[in-house]
């Protein structure tokens, strides 16, 4: 087994890209510390992965953060591996509605050869622009903050993982917010990296485009063939596609990787 004796922390762990990595990571041998906003989605999830720990909490709150890695400590005391998978493509409720509504008008238009021009910049608040980057970077970097001390304290180095987007890569119509905070972990992965690279922590990042996640299929099915059908290979990947790549990252199998951004993409940036 390839992380056999290993303790891994995995943010967004509840679905997604998050749970198929904790399960495989689990299968692989790794002790799996799993964080997730839903609770209920988290209890019910890890109960099904020997050896595991769940623990509630928000990514944005550094305190939470911080106490979900003393946590870790006491059950395990060493860690090896961080991936960072929490994520979200909106704010809140009203505002992942109107992207959607957004995103329908635009698919419409160019079916029927009219024109649509979204107004995305103009309609995005502080509160808005702020939230997202609080999730999808702060978050994170909250999380590298907290597993430094600890993989620097084991020794023998270990592996963080940032999950960024093709977002971060391609230029496409959408709230601002997303693509800067995806952009924005791409930066702070190759900082880390540099900054890590002496104690052998290795950093790097994936950049995803369409993955069967339960964020995807809140979008219309007919959007989401047509966006899936600009990539090469049409169609959306599987989470557990999404986790091997993260396996390779994490294990020996990558050990010669920092500052590194793959791209499980379908060939949408190339």
């Amino acid at each position: 087994m390839k992380l056999e004796g290993k303790v891994a922390f995995i943010t967004g762990a509840a679905s997604g890209i998050g749970l198929a990595t904790a399960k495989l990571f689990a299968a692989e041998g790794a002790s799996v510390v799993g964080v997730d906003l839903s609770a209920d989605a988290l209890a019910r999830e890890f109960d099904l992965i020997p050896g595991s720990l769940g623990i509630a909490l928000d990514i944005a709150n550094s305190a939470e953060v911080d106490a979900a890695f003393v946590k870790l400590d006491k059950a395990f005391g060493r860690l090896d591996i961080v991936i960072n998978a929490a994520g979200i493509n909106a704010p809140n409720r009203a505002a992942n509605e109107a992207l959607i509504e957004a995103n329908v008008a635009s698919f419409h238009a160019a079916r029927s050869g009219e024109s649509f021009d979204p107004n995305f910049i103009g309609s995005t608040t502080d509160d808005d622009f702020r939230r997202v980057l609080e999730v999808n970077l702060f978050g994170q970097f909250y999380v590298i903050r907290a597993a430094t001390p600890l993989l620097k304290r084991g020794g023998v180095g270990g592996a963080i993982v940032n999950i960024s987007s093709a977002a971060a890569l391609v230029g496409v119509p959408m709230p601002l917010y997303y693509p800067a905070s995806k952009a924005g972990v791409l930066g702070m992965t190759r900082g880390a990296a540099a900054e890590l690279a002496p104690f052998n922590i290795r950093v790097n990042a994936i950049a995803p485009a369409g993955v069967d996640t339960p964020l995807l299929r809140q979008q219309p099915e007919d959007f989401n063939e047509a966006l899936i059908s600009m990539q090469p290979l049409r169609r959306a990947a599987q989470p557990a596609e999404i986790a091997e790549t993260l396996l390779f990252l994490s294990s020996d199998s990558g050990s010669f990787y920092t500052g590194q951004t793959l791209e499980p993409n379908g060939g949408i940036h190339m």
